[in-house]
């Protein structure tokens, strides 16, 4: 009996003499707790202020840390490595580090050999990156550096030059060519041409409104992308053999239906370079022509019928919608001439399933994205250069790819249709 309790108060004393590692968090509250009941903290301002004052020694302990993991030893101690001589060697010229708590006095560790590069607070460095992501943020909505740099100011009560915003702003550039010149995916099931119209300065003076030509893809497992940007004040015939040919270039080897408002050498170019892809006249500019079109007070209701026309689940239905249009509307000639005109254009369309049909004729994809390329555009004045509308472009296009996490709607259905319809010519790229 004895001897299990000389083991059962043995077991307890190993407990209280087995000390757990205190966590970092932990020490924060511990010293927030001590100077709350010393009443160095009373209100929430002090909470925010005690954490400020945690970054500059936590950052210059990281810095110090960092050089140690690089030397291979700790401070005080010479490498185990005697052919080694690297060693400590000082500290640099403090520097100022702009954050968004304000700005921190920073002492750049050295070693003796000039070897070491601190990745935490790189050199030359004198912002937190916290601030980059924000200017590049903020320039992808469309804001200018001044509103930028005034911006800035403004919240976080630091002042980051012009010359330091175009300076990080300029590293978008490259990321801009690098994505016009990514590999695409072999094959994309729908596409779609649309453009915006941006004042691009053509001096100090005068400017000229040139069409941002966009292409949206869907490719074989139903997912989103847009595949490029591209800039013409003439689609001429030789513009568009010159997009399919990039397209060819960058890895596209088929399409099977393309989406276009009949532009000029569009479909001529895209039979060139890619001859099986069907091109489809695209609804969604139809109904941009019908609204300037319509009264102001009629506009929805006309677009609603015309919608009736090109939903409907069959093509005589189709043209029963049509008959209704063309009567309720007989005084509104040019609306009725355009719709009359654009029908033989939907009628090769009711030969698919309608879950196939609505992805070609949607309006969703294209509209979605030039809403959104439109309001980083509008408002701007003209652009400096052709090379500026491209990186706002590209930032704005990149937030709304990271959005498109999911295949469309009903992709499984549409999928097989697909393989029903294409076979092999579809089901080939299906994994790559």
């Amino acid at each position: 009996m004895r001897d299990s309790k000389s083991k059962a108060n043995t077991k307890k004393e190993n407990k209280k003499t087995t000390k757990q590692p205190i966590s970092l968090n932990e020490l924060i509250i511990d010293e927030a707790v001590k100077q709350y009941k010393e009443g160095k903290i009373t209100n929430g301002l002090d909470v925010e202020n005690f954490l400020d004052g945690l970054l500059q020694p936590l950052m210059q302990k990281l810095l110090d840390a960092e050089l140690e993991n690089h030397l291979e030893h700790p401070r005080y101690k010479h490498s185990k490595d005697k052919k080694s001589r690297n060693i400590r060697n000082g500290y640099c010229k403090e520097k100022t580090v702009k954050t968004k708590y304000g700005n921190i006095f920073i002492r750049t560790p050295r070693d003796r050999n000039a070897t070491f590069s601190p990745i935490i607070i790189e050199k030359g460095q004198t912002t937190l990156t916290g601030f980059e992501d924000k200017c590049i943020a903020l320039y992808a909505k469309g804001m200018s550096v001044r509103d930028i740099e005034k911006t800035l100011k403004e919240i976080y009560g630091v002042k980051i030059n012009k010359d330091q915003i175009t300076k990080l702003i300029s590293v978008v550039s490259k990321e801009t060519e690098t994505w016009k010149n990514r590999k695409l995916k072999p094959m994309y099931v729908f596409t779609y041409a649309d453009c915006i119209y941006v004042p691009i300065k053509n001096d100090d003076i005068t400017s000229t409104k040139k069409a941002i030509y966009i292409i949206i893809g869907v490719d074989t497992q139903g997912y989103k992308e847009i595949l490029g940007m591209w800039i013409d004040e003439t689609e001429s015939a030789s513009f568009w053999n010159n997009v399919f040919e990039d397209l060819k270039e960058r890895g596209v080897k088929d399409i099977l239906y393309m989406s276009s408002d009949g532009i000029a050498g569009f479909k001529g170019s895209l039979e060139m370079v890619f001859p099986k892809a069907q091109s489809q006249r695209c609804v969604v500019h139809l109904v941009r022509t019908l609204y300037s079109l319509c009264p102001k007070k009629e506009a929805k209701e006309i677009v609603g019928d015309f919608k009736k026309i090109y939903t409907s689940t069959s093509l005589e239905e189709a043209c029963l919608m049509l008959d209704i249009f063309k009567k309720r509307y007989s005084e509104q000639k040019r609306i009725v001439k355009k719709v009359i005109e654009f029908m033989p254009y939907l009628e090769p369309l009711f030969e698919l399933p309608q879950e196939i049909r609505k992805c070609i004729y949607t309006t969703n994809a294209i509209e979605s994205v030039n809403s959104a390329l439109r309001k980083v555009t509008r408002g701007k004045g003209a652009f400096p250069s052709e090379a500026s509308v491209f990186k706002v472009l590209y930032l704005r296009i990149k937030e709304l790819s990271e959005k498109w996490n999911k295949p469309i709607q009903n992709w499984k259905t549409i999928q097989a249709q697909l393989t029903e319809l294409f076979g092999d010519r579809y089901t080939k790229y299906l994994n790559l």
